[in-house]
């Protein structure tokens, strides 16, 4: 897969504002339905729900401690400080996580020489929502992708300084000492694979624990506990090893369950694609493309701790909320997506087993329960197979379904996160 490492200011340019015009369309389109009656709200500063309220004290407030409840220790401090800087309101948060957002993407679009089509369906990925709002979301995806970009540049201090920063910014962020580790030491020769595990510590590891270590300190200066956060997120958010329980479930039941269902069956391909791979490594000494090899790691961990750390609220099985922000909203998504979407030339069998694997997934999440589940998951496998055949670049209407579809499905679960309905993922 060839990189562009050095992408013209005018490609960024145009990419960057792509994005922020699409922002404006999100925003503006809501606005539009609730002056027409057809949407009770539209995003607005006193509407923001769920973790925006944690950002927004810790901003203003700093950190604070309750013994056995949830409270903003949960959350990492990178982004609140920002806000707290930047002395803005929740709709001017919004907009700088917009320019964040629009940074990340416009790297990665230029760095893979991505068509204007894709962009735009990129763009309409429904979890997408989720950088337009004061999450931590759209500096984590601006941070990776600038680690993206030295990794393509071969420039160290690049990378170091922004796993510094990744660190402080999402618990995610864990999943990439794997996906570091594994892509260094596949996209090298068999016989160097010590030195590749000592430059994956060095590069990679070091500035992620020395992140990791100031966030540790940084908690037990304000509350005198040492790992609190570790321990919240046991206690109050019930992150701890569990046996999974199926059918798998989520908070919002069937307005994401079948998102995570997505979600899973893109950490299922992923596993499987390691497995492949790993093999042809080790037999054959075949060097492999490190960003994907990264990618698909990073989607594997997401789905070994969802699966085994995530708590059984409400339904008394696994709950999978999270996995689908997990999966989708990063760069790693879409090197993932790049490549199976780009580099393949699908025949009939492939078809074949991706409905049959497809389906194993759906299985697990209980999609023999009732009709409204099944017809849900039949749309999954629908999409899978748009998303298969917009790889034959004489074909334009799957991307224009597709689009189509994840742009209002976006719009909806923005609708749902505003109006408090549902816990958003």
């Amino acid at each position: 897969m060839q990189l562009t490492i050095n992408p013209t200011k005018k490609a960024f340019l145009n990419t960057f504002l792509l994005v922020l015009v699409y922002a404006a369309v999100v925003y503006g389109i809501q606005y539009f339905l609730m002056k027409a009656l057809i949407f009770k709200r539209a995003p607005m500063e006193n509407n923001m729900q769920w973790d925006v309220g944690w950002y927004k004290d810790i901003a203003e407030k700093g950190y604070h401690y309750i013994d056995g409840e949830a409270n903003n220790l949960a959350l990492y401090f990178l982004f609140p400080l920002i806000w707290r800087i930047s002395h803005l309101g929740i709709l001017g948060m919004s907009c700088l996580n917009a320019v964040f957002f629009a940074i990340g993407f416009s790297i990665l679009c230029n760095l893979y020489n991505v068509s204007t089509r894709n962009k735009i369906l990129w763009l309409t990925v429904p979890t997408v929502y989720q950088a337009f709002i004061p999450y931590s979301e759209a500096i984590f995806f601006m941070l990776a992708s600038i680690v993206i970009y030295g990794i393509a540049k071969r420039n160290i201090w690049i990378i170091v300084i922004n796993l510094f920063l990744l660190s402080l910014t999402r618990a995610t962020y864990t999943f990439m000492g794997p996906a570091f580790l594994a892509m260094c030491l596949l996209s090298t020769n068999r016989k160097d694979w010590y030195k590749s595990i000592g430059y994956a510590l060095l590069v990679y590891w070091l500035p992620m624990l020395l992140g990791t270590a100031l966030f540790i300190w940084y908690e037990y200066k304000i509350t005198g506990i040492w790992f609190v956060f570790f321990d919240i997120a046991q206690k109050a958010w019930g992150h701890a090893f569990n046996i999974p329980i199926l059918p798998f479930s989520t908070l919002a039941s069937t307005p994401t369950l079948w998102i995570g269902a997505l979600a899973m069956f893109t950490g299922l391909v992923a596993a499987i694609y390691l497995t492949n791979i790993f093999f042809r490594w080790l037999i054959k000494n075949e060097i492999q493309d490190g960003l994907l090899v990264a990618s698909s790691t990073y989607f594997l961990m997401a789905l070994f701790v969802v699966i085994f750390y995530n708590p059984t609220w409400a339904t008394n099985t696994t709950n999978v909320s999270g996995i689908f922000r997990y999966t989708f909203m990063n760069p790693f998504f879409y090197i993932f997506l790049n490549y199976f979407t780009n580099n393949i030339t699908y025949k009939w069998f492939h078809y074949l087993y991706v409905i049959i694997l497809a389906n194993i997934v759906w299985l697990a999440f209980g999609s023999y329960s009732s009709l409204e589940l099944a017809l849900y998951y039949t749309a999954d496998t629908v999409a899978i197979i748009l998303f298969m055949l917009n790889a034959n670049k004489k074909l334009s209407w799957p991307v224009i379904i597709l689009a189509a579809f994840n742009f209002i499905l976006q719009i909806q679960l923005f609708q749902l996160f505003i109006e408090s309905k549902y816990f958003p993922d």
